[in-house]
């Protein structure tokens, strides 16, 4: 199985909505998906934003999810160290900058659609006050 498959596998299994690869990284991780050749760059990490299809009950249980769909992801995802990012708990220029990288994966284009309406509304309005 690709790369690709088994990314889109384990993101199901674990109920993300939506992934999306950003930041200094990106190319580089969307090579190793593509089974190209990709080199870490020393001291950088491979960031994926991700959204629950169902928002944990606590604290306790989004560390779990997380811990768990991070230790699935390793290996497929090495030699990069990842930086998994659940972006509803992030600030409005993370969201911003995730849905401006490379969707991996959605449940549904609907799910992806409500999501990124929903960054868009918080950076806009964190823009409307802050210069």
């Amino acid at each position: 199985m690709n790369r690709w498959r088994q990314l889109e596998k384990i993101l199901a299994a674990h109920g993300v909505g939506v992934a999306y690869l950003f930041g200094s990284q990106q190319e580089a991780g969307l090579q190793l998906l593509r089974g190209e050749p990709a080199v870490p760059k020393p001291g950088s990490d491979l960031d994926l934003g991700i959204v629950w299809q169902q928002s944990p009950r606590d604290y306790q249980e989004l560390s779990r999810w997380r811990e768990a769909l991070a230790r699935d992801l390793a290996p497929l995802l090495a030699p990069f160290r990842l930086h998994l990012i659940t972006l509803p708990e992030e600030n409005a220029h993370v969201q911003h900058a995730a849905i401006h990288g490379t969707r991996l994966w959605a449940v549904s284009e609907a799910f992806d659609r409500d999501y990124r309406r929903q960054a868009w509304a918080l950076y806009a309005d964190w823009h409307s006050w802050w210069p």
